[in-house]
């Protein structure tokens, strides 16, 4: 991946990801069963930017060590 993100896109999108699953936890009747897919396919990409890149800082630290 090669620091496709930096430390502040990683916590943004960690962060956007929480305020996603937030609306969806305290508001469940007002997402229509349409929308979940395209919120499901939002927070996958979020999330799996943010995986990535803390599974390769993790990699460089235990490389450095």
């Amino acid at each position: 991946m090669a620091q496709e993100i930096s430390l502040e896109q990683a916590t943004e999108r960690a962060h956007q990801a929480e305020i996603i699953c937030l609306m969806m936890e305290s508001y469940p009747d007002r997402v229509a069963d349409s929308e979940v897919i395209a919120i499901a396919s939002l927070l996958r990409r979020l999330t799996g930017d943010v995986c990535a890149w803390l599974i390769e800082e993790q990699a460089v630290k235990v490389k450095s060590k």
